[in-house]
């Protein structure tokens, strides 16, 4: 310990993480001398996201650090007493082993059990008698029920269920904010230089995180398949790797070459992968975790200036953008996954298409991009379109469409034939029957499938809806409405539901800590973007004129 002072880093356990932030949390925003105001319901619901996230990362911790003989003692009581070699056929013969009739062994030089003759029926003493299966299948399904799932498994559905309930909840309050018409300014309990610097620090924390982390074999698995799309090698004829690419989802395959950077792993699984020599460091992977490192720290920081840009740009209060941005640090969500790239990559681009909604080109690309990258943003663009329907939708159109473009271009690079080609780009835009097997998840703890069917078709019949109603749209209605549709996505999306926290808690963030933007629509935003324009070039013009 003296030598590593003070250079040492230990990560803080998550669960003292989260005691600490939900109550740093309340320090710093929590409206004291108004108990019933909305503003502290809202911190409620965002605290209550962390008991979730910590059911969810725990159980998943206990599946994989689980031993063997101690997952199957946790759930047959027999299995105890065969670790112990007290009673299973691989006991050690030096230990003392109960005879059949219940006496001790002899010890070195006695006589061995007597063994009775084949015509002869053994019978067994209760405490030998076989233990009936406690974890059974059910036979039409195959799956387990959730009291006979082990014991990381009922954790982490218990965690998927609790995170459904607080996004529902979330889901609720976005749908309703346009009827709340009253919206006093709330500031946070610190000042401007506090909160930034609070910020800077969380963010220091949290990238020393990233930089630290060892990825293990398996968050490398999706890595490894894509660097043979980047080689052009034929990876859709192997089925096991066209499993581990789909395993995020539809959307962009090529993504799937940057690991995942979780908070635990060892670095000895990396070289395992691609069996290499130990003593060669410069290896594909080893370069490909470290671009996968850096675009988790660009888009944890292109989400934070995208908070501390809308709130000054769209909300004139710098000092409520900084808040916005220290709450999402402060979070436990943000915490554990710092390093998962499509958790923080299509969330960084929504929100800089709400940074630009003034430029209905640029927010059309960053939204093209982002259902491009994940496909589920696609899910915005009823209500994207109808938010510029009546100035602005040819250049938001444009803009999306040209992004999309990129994308399906730079499957050309990857593909091995015409049909890998078609083949990358149906999983790029999710074409096929919606499906119900090989689904991670809380569908894969025990949750039918087929639930997902009706959610998906409430799902599209609420993103359809927003292209009618409300009639006029403005900035507000937009940006609760964005978070809406990435909130109601967690319950059918049928890999990582309920955990993709960066989807929309910004968006109620923003909704949480906005004005009064009535009247706020794309005419009006347009046209104080118009102003802007002239007023920068008329400074320019006299800039360039001569002094007499």
């Amino acid at each position: 310990m003296s030598e590593q002072f003070p250079f040492g880093y230990e990560r803080i356990a998550a669960t003292t993480w989260a005691y600490l932030s939900s109550l740093l949390m309340l320090c710093v925003f929590f409206k004291f001398n108004r108990f019933w105001s909305i503003r502290n319901f809202d911190l409620l619901l965002i605290v209550l996201l962390a008991p979730g996230i910590l059911l969810v990362e725990g159980g998943r911790q206990w599946v994989e650090n689980e031993d063997p003989v101690q997952a199957s003692s946790a759930f047959d009581p027999a299995a105890e007493t065969d670790a112990a070699g007290t009673n299973g056929p691989d006991s050690s013969s030096t230990g003392d082993s109960p005879r059949p009739d219940g006496t001790d062994a002899p010890q070195d030089g006695g006589e061995e059990p007597v063994v009775p003759p084949d015509n002869e029926e053994i019978i067994a003493l209760p405490d030998q008698a076989e233990t009936p299966p406690l974890i059974e299948e059910d036979p039409d399904t195959g799956e387990l029920s959730a009291a006979e799932l082990p014991r990381g498994e009922r954790l982490q559905r218990l965690g998927y269920i609790w995170l459904f309930a607080v996004a529902a909840l979330f889901l609720l309050r976005l749908l309703l904010d346009p009827v709340l018409v009253r919206r006093p300014l709330l500031e946070p309990n610190m000042t401007p230089g506090g909160l930034v610097f609070m910020g800077c620090s969380l963010m220091i924390f949290l990238f020393a995180n990233i930089i630290s982390a060892k990825p293990n074999a398996d968050d490398l698995s999706g890595a490894s398949d894509a660097i043979k799309m980047l080689q052009r090698e034929a990876v859709a004829e192997d089925e096991g790797a066209q499993e581990r690419l789909l395993r995020r989802g539809p959307g962009y395959q090529l993504f799937s070459l940057f690991p995942i950077i979780p908070s635990f792993g060892d670095e000895r699984e990396i070289r395992e992968i691609l069996d290499v020599d130990p003593e060669d460091e410069n290896t594909h992977m080893n370069r490909y975790v470290i671009a996968a490192k850096s675009l988790a720290i660009a888009s944890q920081i292109l989400i934070v200036l995208g908070l501390v840009l809308i709130g000054h740009l769209h909300f004139k209060s710098f000092r409520a953008g900084v808040g916005m941005a220290v709450i999402y640090l402060i979070l436990p969500y943000t915490a554990v996954f710092t390093g998962h790239v499509m958790h923080a990559l299509p969330a960084a681009l929504m929100l800089w298409a709400l940074v630009l909604l003034r430029r209905p080109g640029f927010a059309g690309v960053f939204i093209g991009l982002a259902a491009g990258v994940s496909y589920y943003p696609l899910f915005l663009l009823p209500l994207w379109i109808s938010f510029y329907w009546e100035k602005g939708r040819a250049r938001f159109l444009i803009g999306f469409f040209c992004a999309l473009a990129i994308c399906i271009g730079g499957l050309m690079f990857t593909s091995y034939d015409v049909s890998d080609f078609l083949a990358q780009l149906r999983t790029m835009f999710g074409f096929w029957v919606p499906k119900l097997q090989g689904l991670e998840g809380v569908w894969a703890l025990g949750w039918d499938a087929w639930y997902r069917l009706p959610l998906l078709v409430a799902f599209i019949a609420l993103s359809v809806s927003f292209a009618f109603w409300p009639e006029q749209k403005n900035v507000g209605t937009l940006i609760a409405f964005s978070g809406a549709i990435m909130a109601a996505l967690q319950f059918w999306h049928g890999f990582e539901g309920g955990l993709l926290l960066a989807w929309y808690v910004p968006f109620a963030l923003l909704t949480i800590f906005r004005p009064n933007l009535d009247g706020r629509i794309a005419s009006v935003e347009l046209a104080v973007a118009e102003k802007a324009r002239r007023l920068r070039s008329a400074e320019m013009s006299e800039e360039l004129l001569p002094v007499e």
